[in-house]
């Protein structure tokens, strides 16, 4: 009962709380999901764009540079300088390109590159070998074009200082504006990669669970929050399937946008790729998805402490309000167990509530009054009956006239030389003494096994049968105490009906033996004709004690007896066999 009430206060309690915590969870979770993504993607549009707008900047502030027909000339002169001087500079030509690249601090500085020379512009770099400019001329085979190239970190000298930093370039071939025609010259941009930085930094600065970068068509990090990254291959950050993901991403539904999850390290991600419309460059957001779904987990937190709260809180109403109501039925219980065995002085204590517990209470005192006048008066009434049954017994038959006529009879029998008819006689008064004996209900083990053996005297006189008897008894338990009259029934048995179709051959042979746990086993086994299994399984029942109880005293009789004096672990086991003969073991307590 008290199970059942905590099983029903928790589903009154924590189901709805459940049912509850699960959809505000799961509702939340889909809201905080779409929200952040939506969020992520407005981010990557703005960065996007802002990028286009900022790397048009440069387009235009290139196209300044090579729209300028002075600067164009100052080349081809230069250009058209000795080629065994390779490393050439100007100063008008530095003067001019100051003048230009002064409206903007993005730009660390432009230089020249031809297959001739390197010309410095504003800076020089600190390494100007053809090794260094070999892959900035690949421009010249792009025509009109521009060309990007990713972060690298350079080094710029000049008569005063060196600095170093992060830069990607831009790079177009010049053409002359007379004609159109090309020079022959690449001009490179040198630009800040913190200018990019900054610039994606800034979106996503409020947001400190997403990661923006840029990477180029090759799957490089142009620009990266950690400077010891860039250049490397994004697969440093996302790993081999983030790369090949974000390098296919114009393979997905060809707008250059691409989303999608990602498992690496252990962790997941959401990623977020927006292709540039400048160049073949890629803004990628990255959003860890334990980030993402913070706020939904601290949530399913709140919920499991209140369900906790809930749980403690159910247990202790429950058994309060189970223990006012159980408390009673078990003290009651209680009580009936020791009614059970024996105690009928027991009583219930009512606490004057006049609730259904005192009224039971009080019924349960009336009952167990009632049991005790009535058990009482049934002793009184079986003893007064064994006490009269006794005295129509001794008035029927006096055993010390009973024995003392036998014996005259006995003395008779053998003045008149009749031996066998004196034989029977003193046979059946040693069998009538140890039956009536003293009205005990047990006798020992040694006067048991002679009011068999008298038994079995009398009946070959009777029926002058030849059957071989055998009995064996240990000494240590000959002074030992049996129920009694409990041998003779299973040996009349065995001589009615195991040997009913033998003449000759029969054996009956009876042992009686300490047993190790210290009771004692009584075996009568005989060689005759067996029977079925189920049958002698049968003999032991109740429906066949009840068929014997007109006849003599059947086995289902003698084992209901011992159970009733020695206990319901002791009694008759049959072994038996069509053919085969039956062995019956009687297992009995040590009694003294």
């Amino acid at each position: 009962m008290r199970t059942k009430w905590m099983l029903l206060l928790f589903l009154f309690s924590l189901t709805p709380l459940l049912v509850m915590g699960i959809i505000s969870f799961s509702i939340s979770r889909s809201t905080i999901n779409d929200k952040a993504t939506e969020y992520s993607e407005h981010l990557l549009n703005q960065t996007a764009d802002n990028l286009d707008t900022r790397l048009g900047i440069y387009k235009e502030m290139m196209m300044q540079v090579l729209n300028n027909n002075e600067i164009v000339e100052m080349l081809r002169k230069l250009n058209a300088a000795d080629p065994a001087q390779y490393d050439l500079d100007s100063l008008s030509l530095t003067t001019k390109l100051s003048t230009i690249v002064a409206i903007n601090q993005d730009v660390q500085s432009i230089s020249f590159i031809s297959d001739r020379h390197y010309i410095k512009g504003i800076y020089r770099w600190s390494k100007r070998t053809t090794t260094e400019s070999a892959p900035y001329l690949l421009t010249l085979g792009d025509g009109s074009n521009f060309r990007w190239y990713p972060t690298r970190y350079a080094t710029y000298v000049d008569s005063l200082n060196s600095q170093s930093t992060n830069v990607f370039s831009l790079a177009k071939q010049l053409y002359k504006i007379s004609d159109d025609s090309p020079v022959g010259i690449v001009a490179v941009l040198d630009i800040r990669e913190e200018v990019i930085k900054e610039l994606v930094s800034k979106a996503v600065s409020n947001n400190r669970d997403l990661q923006s970068f840029i990477v180029d068509g090759r799957g490089s990090l142009v620009s990266y929050p950690d400077n010891a990254l860039i250049g490397k291959s994004v697969a440093e950050v996302l790993g081999q399937d983030g790369y090949d993901r974000i390098v296919g991403a114009d393979a997905g539904d060809g707008s250059g946008e691409l989303k999608f999850p990602l498992r690496y390290n252990g962790n997941q991600f959401v990623v977020n790729v927006r292709k540039l419309r400048t160049n073949d460059w890629m803004v990628v957001n990255v959003i860890s998805k334990s980030a993402l779904y913070q706020d939904s987990n601290r949530l399913l937190q709140i919920i499991l402490v209140i369900a906790l709260i809930c749980i403690v809180f159910s247990i202790v109403t429950a058994v309060v309000l189970a223990g006012s109501i159980t408390k009673p039925i078990l003290k009651m219980i209680r009580l009936m167990k020791r009614v059970m065995s024996g105690d009928m002085a027991v009583r219930y204590q009512t606490k004057r509530r006049h609730d259904e517990f005192d009224v039971l209470g009080s019924s349960f005192n009336y009952m167990v009054t009632r049991i005790d006048e009535l058990l009482h008066a049934v002793y009184i009434e079986q003893d007064q009956k064994r006490i009269a049954e006794l005295r129509a017994l001794q008035a029927q038959i006096n055993p010390h006239f009973l024995y003392n006529t036998l014996d005259i009879i006995k003395w008779t029998a053998l003045i008149q030389k009749a031996n066998n008819a004196a034989e029977m006689v003193s046979l059946l008064s040693r069998l009538l003494r140890i039956s009536i004996g003293k009205g005990e209900e047990t006798v020992t083990v040694e006067e048991e096994i002679e009011h068999v053996q008298c038994y079995l005297g009398i009946q070959k006189f009777r029926f002058n049968f030849h059957i071989e008897t055998d009995v064996e008894m240990d000494e240590e338990v000959r002074r030992l105490r049996t129920p009694k009259l409990i041998l003779q029934p299973i040996v009349e048995n065995a001589i009615l009906h195991a040997f009913a179709d033998r003449e000759t051959g029969g054996r009956i042979v009876i042992t009686c033996a300490k047993e190790p746990g210290g009771g004692i086993l009584f075996v009568v086994a005989d060689n005759g004709i067996g029977m079925d299994p189920e049958l002698a399984g049968s003999l032991l029942t109740e429906e066949a004690a009840d068929k014997q109880k007109t006849g003599g005293i059947g086995l289902a009789n003698v084992d209901e007896r011992i159970k009733l004096i020695c206990g319901q672990a002791y009694g008759i086991r049959i072994d038996t066999e069509p053919g085969a003969g039956t062995r019956i073991r009687i297992r009995l307590p040590r009694m003294t």
